[in-house]
């Protein structure tokens, strides 16, 4: 009875993806960008954990339904092979002109599971990290080409790139140092870091004097999506995917399937749970409050304040329901899926 119910939730599953799939290929057709899309920024760690991974394919998915445009993808970590595995999944996506953003300075340097093979295993446009811009420049190049007030950050790794934005200094690209482009430029910033009400998590004390920094200066509102948010397992037919996907690879080498989907719900609120959107029954936001980090550890804890200016997200949803939608979008291939030649 038990392997019946398993088969039936299998097919359950790959059917909404199937749906999603035509869903996503119909809107394909649609000429330009919607003008509703949220635009969003990417940064992201793309080492130690696959949810950068699964996080990174939904956004694509995402972004192929109209609901946002991805702006760039800025990767946060030292790993040489991080930039280039978000490198081969953009292509895959076919967004293989899609900004790309290294950091360059001081910062976290871990060991990837599936980083390198996914690099070497699929086509891209770069070579080598050495080949990509450094991140705080493709920031600031994107922010002065937005809209004010009207980009998102979605930051799923450590903060050191954000840490370097506010940081940075008039060039360029504009005449504003980095707070005040960041203030007029970005709308909000949706973090997957912290433990709620306390904890010690790793995004925010992998780098803890980069963490307390950008949080402390942040010159706008940052919505936390916390660590006991992201608990449910999803990507248990992520093998159904086509050989030539990277994230089925990534996933493969990983070996861990199914997986915690941390990056995920964090993807999944900035696209669909803002303004009302169609993910938001999932979730409430905290009062006003603070996300205090303690400097020696990089453990954190949530203080009340009315005029704070952090939230975070109380899960109302169910595992279940959440879970199902980031699988349906983690399964979604697009149009003219193969397996190609390197391109560099």
């Amino acid at each position: 009875m038990k392997s019946s119910l398993t088969m039936i939730k299998r097919i359950m599953n790959y059917l909404s993806a199937i749906m999603l799939v035509a869903a996503l290929s119909a809107c394909s057709f649609m000429a330009g960008e919607d003008p509703g899309a949220i635009r969003i920024i990417l940064d992201t760690d793309m080492e130690s954990d696959v949810d950068d991974v699964g996080a990174l394919a939904m956004l694509h998915a995402l972004a192929d339904s109209g609901e946002t445009e991805i702006l760039g993808v800025m990767v946060c970590a030292k790993n040489p092979w991080s930039i280039l595995c978000a490198d081969r999944i953009n292509t895959y996506f076919n967004r293989e002109d899609l900004p790309l953003g290294q950091l360059r300075g001081p910062g976290v340097d871990r060991e990837s599971a599936y980083a390198r093979g996914v690099a070497e295993e699929f086509p891209g446009t770069l070579r080598s990290s050495d080949d990509a811009p450094e991140a705080v420049d493709q920031y600031r190049s994107i922010l002065a080409g937005q809209p004010d007030n009207s980009v998102v950050i979605l930051s799923i790794g450590y903060l050191t790139n954000l840490r370097d934005l506010i940081d940075s200094g008039p060039d360029r690209h504009s005449d504003l140092d980095g707070r005040q482009l960041v203030e007029q430029k970005v709308r909000l910033w949706v973090c997957m870091g912290g433990q709620f009400p306390s904890g010690r998590e790793a995004n925010i004390r992998w780098d803890t004097g980069a963490s307390i920094e950008a949080i402390n200066g942040w010159p706008g509102e940052i919505i936390f999506s916390g660590w006991e948010i992201g608990l449910m397992d999803t990507g248990a037919d992520i093998l159904d995917l086509p050989e030539s996907n990277p994230v089925r690879r990534a996933y493969q080498l990983f070996s861990r399937i199914p997986h915690k989907n941390w990056d995920q719900v964090a993807v999944l609120y900035a696209v669909r749970g803002l303004d009302d959107g169609p993910a938001a029954r999932y979730w409430e936001l905290s009062g006003r409050g603070r996300l205090v980090i303690d400097p020696a550890d990089g453990s954190n804890t949530w203080q009340e304040d009315p005029a704070g200016p952090h939230r975070h997200l109380i899960q109302k949803g169910s595992d279940e329901e959440i879970a199902r939608e980031i699988d349906a979008l983690m399964m979604y291939v697009p149009q003219g899926d193969h397996r190609q030649e390197p391109v560099y």
